[in-house]
């Protein structure tokens, strides 16, 4: 959008654009895929939901450059609170953290 925005303050091509999002009818499957499970259900799952296998291995690879696992979801990984078993803690994948690490 900010492409359109700027060409059009620059008096270049205008381009089509419709904003917005496509409404769901339907809840779609619930749930998310597991660590556990094959890679033919991961990319089933991705396909279901109108992903090729490209745009999977590009969502995943992104999530877990950037993403992480909660310790309630997810304890074998990210221990609980020990002092306040309540709060939600939170592990990254990567060791840089919240940070995007572009020099790999």
């Amino acid at each position: 959008m900010g492409v359109i925005w700027s060409l059009a303050a620059c008096s270049g091509p205008l381009i089509p654009f419709r904003g917005g999002r496509i409404d769901a009818f339907a809840p779609g499957p619930s749930g998310v895929p597991e660590p556990q499970q094959d890679l033919a259900t991961h990319t089933e799952k991705f396909r279901l939901q109108g992903f090729t296998p490209t745009e999977m291995i590009s969502l995943v690879a992104c999530g877990h450059t950037l993403g992480g696992v909660r310790s309630v979801d997810f304890p074998e990984i990210v221990p609980l609170n020990k002092e306040n078993p309540k709060r939600t803690e939170f592990g990254f994948f990567h060791e840089t953290g919240a940070g995007f690490d572009h020099s790999m």
